[in-house]
């Protein structure tokens, strides 16, 4: 192994492990509560829609990561599909998006914690955890994947004994479970008529209780048999991940009041396990809390930084986001400049946001995601027609030339982005910040490409 390569080190639970840390983040639990909160059983519905939706990414990913499993991943499969314009912006969209979507992390766990544990602010708790599970990731990607693992089990065991709790010792309305699920309500959140319109305005909340399985992606060069683990281990996650947090969310329909589940704050999930189990319950979400967020700067630091590095070998990006360590084999540049980002975003944050920025900011981040997963479906067909005698191991499906499901995938991501961010009834702030955040990074990759250009000539 030279000193520039990353050594292969995660197996199929590992792996698993990681694709599910991005995705149980603290703010997750708050769009859980907020969804069945505001839809009853019927948000059911908009869930089994945004998991559809992710199987398709899940395959779609699994195919250019098996095509090519590289480091650089969501920058490599543009570049092959789009050219290095395109290669360069999907990076930077990629690479640097949770350095917005973590202030929301931060908000949230951070407020929780300062209410239970008030002697040290909110922003230094979130800071806190960043570092931790820095040091982790800067140790080697097996000790990120195991402490991933203790957590994620911690963190599901939690979940089904909340559901038990909400089912066995609250007072479930059975009869309001079934109203809801059949004839959904309309939305408070967006004031949209009860039905189908609900359902689809709150798709994009659905979406983000899935988004981050394609850390897997970036990770490829460290995964064994990348073939059969990254799809694998993307889609079991996912569908493990909708049945534990479809039973936690029914039982809270079922025996949290709706003004209790859409509460400001305390943040829903607080609020629902301190109506059920008192103040204890409450501790015991907070410390949740405290650990989903912690899995989640853990999968952030791991996939992310690996897009950055990926980057930097192939002369996109300066030298020093290249930079592994030389006896763990992480890359520490990568590591430390998005660390550094990271904790100036919580320190704005903490001057500039209140108690409303975790859901926008989670929407906002939701929107990114969204915009680089049409990109991967559009890599997916470009490339079966570009490069049809390129050696596959995983196909999402479809004729060889034609992929049908990439092009399902890449229609849906339009009609679930229009209802929930075009009005009259989606948040146009949320396409506003989302298209500055998704401009600003296509004018750096074109002011990099042109500087490469020069640069070669």
């Amino acid at each position: 192994m030279s000193e520039t390569e990353l050594r292969r080190a995660l197996g199929f639970w590992t792996t698993w492990a990681m694709c599910l840390g991005l995705v149980t983040c603290s703010t997750t639990l708050m769009v859980t509560g907020f969804g069945f909160g505001d839809l009853g059983a019927g948000f059911t519905w908009t869930h089994i829609i945004a998991l559809a939706y992710i199987i398709l990414v899940c395959l779609a990913f699994s195919e250019l990561a098996t095509m090519y499993p590289k480091a650089s991943s969501l920058e490599l499969y543009t570049t092959k599909a789009l050219g290095s314009l395109g290669g360069i912006t999907v990076g930077l969209w990629y690479g640097f998006k949770d350095i917005f979507g973590f202030p929301a992390e931060a908000t949230l766990v951070g407020l929780i914690l300062e209410y239970f544990f008030p002697a040290m602010p909110w922003w230094a708790w979130a800071i806190l955890v960043l570092t931790i599970f820095m040091i982790l990731n800067m140790l080697g990607i097996v000790v990120a994947g195991v402490a991933q693992l203790i957590l994620l089990v911690i963190m599901v065991g939690s979940y089904i004994v909340m559901g038990l709790v909400g089912f066995l010792i609250g007072s479930p309305n059975y009869a309001y479970l079934g109203e809801t699920l059949m004839s959904p309500p309309g939305s408070l959140i967006y004031g949209s008529p009860a039905g189908l319109p609900s359902i689809l305005v709150l798709t994009l909340m659905g979406v983000w209780l899935f988004v981050g399985m394609e850390v897997a992606a970036p990770l490829a060069e460290e995964v064994k048999r990348p073939e059969r683990t990254i799809p694998l281990a993307m889609l079991t996650s996912m569908i493990a991940l909708f049945a534990f947090r479809e039973f936690m969310g029914l039982s809270w329909v079922a025996s949290v009041p709706r003004d209790i589940l859409l509460s400001e704050f305390p943040p829903p999930h607080i609020a629902a396990a301190e109506y059920l189990l008192g103040l204890l319950g409450a501790l015991w979400f907070a410390i949740i809390s405290f650990m989903a967020t912690g899995t989640t700067i853990n999968a952030v630091l791991a996939g992310a930084t690996r897009v950055l590095y990926g980057m930097s070998r192939e002369g996109y990006l300066p030298k020093v986001f290249g930079w592994l360590h030389p006896k763990y084999k992480t890359p520490w540049g990568s590591l430390l400049i998005l660390y550094i980002l990271m904790v100036i975003i919580i320190l704005l944050a903490a001057a500039a946001l209140g108690v409303e920025a975790p859901f926008s900011l989670a929407l906002c981040c939701a929107f990114v995601f969204m915009a680089f997963y049409a990109l991967m479906f559009i890599d997916v067909l470009l490339l079966r027609i570009r490069r049809p005698e390129e050696v596959r191991p995983f196909t999402m499906g479809g004729p060889r030339k034609f992929p049908v499901l990439s092009l399902i995938g890449l229609i849906a991501t339009f009609v679930i982005l229009y209802y929930s961010v075009v009005p009259p009834l989606g948040d146009v702030k949320i396409l506003y910040a989302g298209g500055a955040y998704c401009v600003a990074c296509f004018l750096a990759a074109l002011a990099i490409y042109y500087l490469k250009i020069k640069k070669g000539s």
